[in-house]
């Protein structure tokens, strides 16, 4: 059953206080584009949580979202850059003598500046962190997964409900084609007739009729065309029951299905055929919208 490209998908990794959350959306994409809001203390590990989506996705945009919540009784070790500070104190006391003003609070300004209080990380703390965050977004790509398959196999039904009307109009086009050849030779005698009157038989004979009417049918034959459309409607019908992606290759045989309709369209010199060809078009257009949506 092939999946949709719309899908939503949530996962958690609780370990001594700590919680680790990813979640992730996605929606049709043409290819696969993973965008990733992160804290920067996780930063570093975006290149192995974007391979995880990248080994189970092919198409979509994906947005995943991460956090990090640390509970209030795990203590945790605050470091001061003392280094950086000073040069933040000394820059804000000669901006003081430049302005002749006082700060009103310092310390508050400089504790402010980003850097000069960090969280000291310890090297296997990084670690627990990584395997943590890897667990979380295992499992939202399985919930993902999971919420696109079930979106698949709903597009995938009515998928092949259109289809089926979309062959019934192949069927009535093709058992208008052999009328549509009978009614040109009756048209054809009949408008011999007006023209020649009483010297009809002399200047239109039935041989004559024949070679024309036998010259319209080759030109106005859709048989080819019919074949070739069965057989791009069985096409599809088999790949919506496959596993996978699918939705490139629908998407080209919708393509080659249009071509032959145009060419139906084109060819056949009746009005019933045309007006058969536009709802033709119409559901096309219906069943690739669909396909749209499959990965």
């Amino acid at each position: 059953m092939p999946n949709s490209m719309t899908g939503y998908g949530f996962g958690v990794s609780e370990q001594n206080g700590r919680t680790v959350t990813v979640e992730c959306r996605s929606v049709n994409h043409r290819y696969l584009d993973l965008s990733f809001r992160l804290p920067s203390a996780l930063s570093s590990f975006e290149m192995a949580v974007r391979q995880l989506f990248k080994d189970e996705l092919s198409r979509g945009r994906v947005e995943i979202f991460v956090t990090v919540a640390t509970d209030e009784s795990v203590s945790r070790n605050i470091v001061v850059d003392e280094a950086l500070a000073r040069g933040y104190t000394e820059a804000v006391k000669r901006l003081e003598h430049i302005a002749d003003r006082k700060t009103r609070d310092l310390i508050a300004l400089v504790v402010a500046q980003r850097g000069v209080l960090t969280e000291d990380e310890r090297a296997e703390d990084q670690e627990t962190l990584q395997g943590q965050l890897l667990e979380a977004a295992a499992s939202a790509i399985e919930a993902l997964k999971t919420t696109r398959l079930d979106e698949g196999e709903r597009l995938a039904t009515d998928l092949r409900a259109k289809t089926a009307s979309f062959q019934k109009l192949v069927d009535d086009v093709a058992k208008r084609s052999p009328e549509v050849v009978d009614l040109y030779r009756e048209k054809l005698l009949v408008r011999a007739e007006e023209l020649l009157g009483e010297s009809y038989p002399e200047w239109y004979d039935h041989q004559r009729l024949f070679a024309e009417t036998a010259l319209f049918a080759d030109r106005s034959s859709i048989d080819e065309e019919v074949t070739r459309l069965r057989s791009h409607v069985t096409a599809l019908e088999a790949n919506l029951s496959l596993t996978g992606p699918v939705g490139r290759k629908l998407d080209f045989l919708i393509q080659e299905m249009n071509r032959e309709v145009n060419t139906i369209g084109s060819k056949a010199n009746d009005l019933d055929i045309a007006k058969t060809v536009v709802l033709m078009k119409t559901q096309l257009e219906a069943i690739r919208e669909q396909v749209q949506n499959l990965e």
